[in-house]
């Protein structure tokens, strides 16, 4: 973790997750729909997307970053991978690059992701945390 000293938010659970997959002119080519789970793991969480609907894909996280930011918000980035333990992603092979910022009130998040290897896509990212039990 680097920026500004101070301790890492607990960003730990389950997020629903939005996204929209551009095309080279920056228009949306689909949307869809996920889960996402950060679980704490050191100095950042670990990260694991799994889709749902017409592309149903699972992809695990590497090399995390958190950083705190002076406007309140907290930047996680992370590279991540094709889930190869998934059904639907045993078969081929992706990876990619995300960054999410965290609201300061942590309970939303936007942010960007690349694709390559297989997919090669850039799309954009909403979160919004999922009420604890």
């Amino acid at each position: 973790m680097s920026g500004p000293d101070r301790t890492a938010p607990d960003l730990a659970g389950t997020w629903a997750l939005h996204g929209a997959t551009l095309g080279p002119d920056g228009n949306t080519l689909y949307e869809w729909d996920g889960r996402m789970t950060l679980v704490r793991g050191g100095h950042a969480f670990t990260v694991t997307i799994e889709t749902c609907g017409f592309k149903t894909s699972r992809s695990v996280s590497f090399a995390e970053k958190l950083t705190s930011l002076p406007s309140g918000e907290w930047h996680l980035r992370y590279g991540y991978e094709a889930d190869p333990e998934h059904l639907a992603t045993a078969s081929h092979n992706f990876f990619g690059l995300s960054q999410l910022t965290f609201a300061p009130d942590l309970a939303s998040a936007r942010g960007t992701s690349c694709n390559y290897n297989g997919r090669y896509v850039v799309m954009e990212l909403q979160a919004k945390r999922e009420e604890r039990t």
